[in-house]
C-alpha cells in the first residue's frame, strides 16, 4: 500500500482511538467512579474499539494475501502479546497499590488468567482492564485466519462472510441460559464476528472481488447484527459513519491534501503508538484522573490523555517494537514464538474443554454496569498490531 494511502488509515486509526479515549474519560470513568466528578462534556458512543477490530481484519487480509499464514500468525502475536502482558501487569500493579482504596479487588490469579487471555472463559476471574476485550477476540481471529486462509477460496469466501454475520445471531438463542454453548460464545467473542466480516468485505471490495451492492448489503446486515448484539443503536450508527471513511480509504483516492501533508509526521507517530495508547489508557488513566481531580475536570481530561500518550509511547518503544524484533529475528529466538502461540492455544483449548465438560459454568458479563451484557468490555485494539482474522485474506483465494 503506498505511503500516502497509509496516511488515510493512520488518520482513521487515530480517530478510532480518540473516540475510545473520549468515551472512557467522559462517560465510562465518571459512571463507575463518582469521585471523578462531572466531565466538561460527555461522549458516550461506543464504536471506536469496534472500528479498530474492523481495521485489524482489513490489514490481516492484506498480510494473508501474501501467503505464508504461519509467518503472519507469528508476526502478529509477536507484536501483540508481549506489549499486552506488560501493560496488563503494569495496570494490575497500579490498581493494587496506587489506586484509591476500594477501586480494585484484583488478585494474582486474575492477572495470570488475563495475561493468558482466558478472562472470558472463567466466571470468577476479574478483568484487569475492561478495554482488553479486543485482545482475545483478535487472537481468535489471527488463529482462524492462519488456519483457513489457504482452505477457503472462491465462492466459499462470500459464504464465510455471511456466516460470520448470521451464525452468531442464531447462536444467541442458546446463550440465554448458562451452559457450554454460552461459555464458548463468550469466550471466543462470537458476537464480534460481524466486525471481521466488515473488514474482510471492505478488503475484497477494494480488490475488485466484491461488488458494490454486495458490500452495501453486507455492511447493512453487519450493522444490524451489531445493533442486536450491543443493544446500542446510536453507537452502531456512529460505527456506520466511520465505516464510510474506512471504505473511502480502502477504495477511494489518496487524501493528498495540504493539511494531511503538513501533519504527516505527527499523524504517523501517533498511529504508530496507538496500540500502546490503547493498552494503558483506561484503568491507569482513571487513577491519574483521581490524583488531579482537585484541579478540575478539564485537568482530569488533559491528564488522562497525556498519560495515555506518554505511557503508550514508552510501551511501544521499549516493549512492543523490541519484542517484535527479537521474536521474529532469524536466530535461536525464533522458536520462542511457536512456544508463545502454543501456550495460548493450549490454554484456550483447555479452557474450552473444561467448560464443555462442566455443568453450570456460567460466564457472567464482566463489562461495567453501563455496558450491555453482550459487550465484553473495548478498543482496541489495534494500531500497529492490527492484523486480524480475515480468512478471506489470501489473494485469489480469499480476499
Amino acid at each position: 500500500m503506498p505511503t500516502k494511502r497509509r496516511i488515510n488509515w493512520d488518520l482513521l486509526r487515530i480517530l478510532a482511538v480518540l473516540c475510545v479515549l473520549l468515551q472512557h474519560a467522559t462517560h465510562a470513568g465518571p459512571s463507575v467512579h463518582s469521585e471523578l466528578g462531572s466531565p466538561p462534556f460527555v461522549f458516550n458512543l461506543e464504536f471506536g474499539a469496534s472500528a479498530l477490530v474492523v481495521i485489524s481484519a482489513f490489514f490481516a487480509c492484506a498480510s494473508l494475501a501474501k501467503g505464508r499464514p504461519a509467518r503472519f500468525l507469528r508476526n502478529r502475536l509477536a507484536r501483540l502479546v508481549p506489549a499486552y502482558v506488560v501493560a496488563a501487569t503494569c495496570t494490575y500493579v497500579v490498581l493494587r497499590y496506587v489506586a484509591p482504596e476500594g477501586w480494585s479487588h484484583l488478585e494474582p490469579r486474575d492477572l495470570l488468567f488475563n495475561s493468558l487471555m482466558l478472562q472470558n472463559w472463567f466466571p470468577d476471574v476479574r478483568l484487569v482492564d475492561f478495554s482488553y476485550w479486543t485482545l482475545p477476540v483478535q487472537v481468535t481471529g489471527f488463529v482462524a485466519g492462519a488456519l483457513l486462509a489457504s482452505r477457503i477460496r472462491g465462492r466459499g469466501v462470500k459464504v464465510l462472510l455471511w456466516a460470520l454475520v448470521v451464525t452468531p445471531l442464531v447462536a444467541r438463542i442458546w446463550t440465554v441460559e448458562p451452559g457450554a454453548i454460552r461459555t464458548l460464545y463468550d469466550g471466543l467473542g462470537v458476537h464480534r464476528a460481524q466486525l471481521f466480516a466488515i473488514g474482510i468485505g471492505i478488503w475484497l471490495w477494494s480488490k475488485g472481488r466484491l461488488g458494490d451492492r454486495h458490500l452495501f448489503a453486507l455492511l447493512i446486515a453487519s450493522l444490524a447484527a451489531q445493533a442486536v448484539h450491543t443493544a446500542d443503536l446510536r453507537s452502531t450508527i456512529g460505527l456506520g459513519v466511520l465505516l464510510i471513511g474506512l471504505s473511502a480509504a480502502a477504495g477511494g483516492p489518496d487524501w493528498d491534501i495540504a493539511p494531511v501533508r503538513a501533519l504527516a509526521r505527527p499523524i504517523k507517530w501517533l498511529a504508530g503508538i496507538s496500540y500502546g495508547v490503547y493498552l494503558v489508557h483506561q484503568e491507569i488513566g482513571y487513577v491519574v484522573m483521581a490524583k488531579v481531580a482537585r484541579f478540575g475536570t478539564w485537568a482530569e481530561l488533559a491528564a488522562f490523555t497525556g498519560t495515555a500518550v506518554v505511557l503508550g509511547w514508552l510501551l511501544t518503544k521499549f516493549v512492543e517494537r523490541p519484542a517484535h524484533r527479537a521474536l521474529t529475528a532469524r536466530r535461536p529466538a525464533v522458536p520462542a514464538v511457536p512456544a508463545v502461540v502454543g501456550l495460548l492455544l493450549t490454554a484456550r483449548l483447555h479452557a474450552a474443554q473444561s467448560h464443555l465438560g462442566s455443568v453450570g459454568a456460567v460466564p457472567f458479563s464482566r463489562a461495567p454496569l453501563w455496558r450491555p451484557v453482550s459487550h465484553a468490555s473495548t478498543s482496541a485494539a489495534a494500531p500497529l498490531t492490527v492484523g486480524d482474522v480475515s480468512l478471506s485474506a489470501v489473494s485469489p483465494q480469499l480476499r
